[in-house]
């Protein structure tokens, strides 16, 4: 047997042909390294092996380690760069503060312009990357310090956290407390609330929803100044039942090419009495902060009219927990003259079909070559010839989730 001192450090990269990867750990001008030695940013930095790519990609979410995202291989071995990056809140959005996710991400742009050598940079804000990306692209133009990005690519994104989550709430609850306490009147999975749904229905449940939302804000605040009265800063609270989108199992309300019902999670009404995806636990300053429809600032429509670098839309058709009418809402309301919008095969992600992956690479190289004066250093074509795709492949059941 193999002695600790002949293990070698492993990572995917190694075994794409002409793909090289690097670590990256960064400070940002209000995180420092702490004491056990680990920046609090740090990604992968993808390249063509032995190039200093003119173009590159960067792709960061709210909570998501995107330091491995399954778009950086393959944009890669065409030639391009791909820093996948992680904020101070990977896996930690409990305690997520817009603010500092900024300035994170803005350190992260800068390494790219300096460090990586990118002289045109395009932001892909997925899932839950768009409106953080929005945000910090938004915040950017006006900030002559920060590296704003020459292009963004919204791929598969929602209308922000505050948005999303509310469209996951479960209304019926009456009691955060208690997730067994809830109005049969007002639960989709109630079998006589039967699909299709009426329009009565989906009107009192969707401003339920909006309701329940509020009801947290109200509390939080009032919570948060009762704790600071008596010098506590913060505290943490769950949040129950929170898998409830009306789509998830009516096919009638925006169709799409989805199946249901079906969610990020499997069975939604199995998974809507389980651990949330999302938003499970939070203090109160990060659910004012992300997940408050009154006072959250990670919504994205208010950034879609800041938006003017050249923007393209792309949605998977079959996509699970977003659905076209969001999608339409987003491209028309970028205020960017050159947008635009496709529809594309596939879910939230693309690594269950090699074509659905194939086809979306394809689909925003080919928007990039055509707005970037210069392309990246390579010109290797995404046709199974020194790497193979199906290593970026999933075989598991349940969709990936970036929310």
């Amino acid at each position: 047997m193999a002695g600790i001192m002949d293990c070698k450090s492993y990572h995917q990269a190694a075994h794409l042909e002409g793909v090289s990867s690097r670590f990256v750990g960064i400070e940002s001008a209000t995180a420092k390294r702490v004491f056990t030695g680990a920046h609090p940013c740090q990604g992968m930095y993808w390249t063509p092996t032995g190039a200093k790519p003119s173009v590159s990609f960067f792709l960061v979410h709210y909570s998501t380690d995107f330091t491995e995202h399954y778009l950086a291989g393959p944009l890669s071995a065409r030639g391009y760069g791909v820093l996948g990056f992680n904020t101070r809140f990977r896996g930690n959005d409990e305690v997520f503060i817009l603010e500092e996710a900024l300035d994170d991400i803005a350190a992260g742009m800068q390494w790219l312009r300096d460090i990586g050598g990118a002289e045109k940079i395009v932001f892909i804000g997925n899932s839950g990357g768009g409106s953080l990306g929005a945000a910090y692209q938004a915040t950017a133009q006006q900030n002559p310090s920060w590296v704003a990005a020459d292009a963004f690519i919204f791929l598969n994104a929602h209308l922000g956290r505050p948005d999303g989550l509310t469209n996951w709430l479960d209304p019926s609850v009456v009691d955060e407390t208690d997730p067994v306490k809830t109005d049969a009147s007002l639960d989709m999975y109630n079998p006589a609330n039967t699909v299709p749904y009426s329009k009565e229905f989906i009107s009192r449940y969707r401003a339920a929803q909006r309701e329940r939302n509020q009801r947290i804000t109200d509390w939080a605040k009032a919570e948060l100044k009762r704790l600071n009265d008596v010098g506590i800063p913060d505290r943490i609270f769950p949040i129950y039942r929170a898998t409830a989108d009306l789509r998830f199992n009516d096919p009638t309300i925006d169709p799409s090419n989805r199946t249901t019902p079906s969610s990020y999670l499997g069975d939604p009404a199995k998974a809507n009495r389980g651990i949330p995806l999302f938003g499970r636990t939070t203090t109160l300053r990060t659910w004012l902060s992300m997940w408050s429809l009154e006072d959250s600032k990670c919504r994205l429509e208010p950034y879609l009219t800041e938006l003017h670098v050249p923007t393209f839309v792309i949605q998977g058709d079959a996509d699970a927990g977003i659905f076209p009418p969001e999608t339409h809402h987003i491209y028309n309301l970028v205020a960017a003259q050159d947008k635009e919008l496709k529809m594309v095969p596939g879910g939230h992600i693309f690594t269950y079909d090699p074509e659905n992956l194939r086809n979306v690479i394809n689909v925003i190289l080919e928007w990039v070559s055509q707005r970037l004066s210069k392309r990246g250093t390579g010109t290797k074509q995404l046709n199974g010839e020194g790497w193979n795709i199906e290593s970026h492949l999933r075989t598991d059941e349940k969709d990936l989730h970036l929310n």
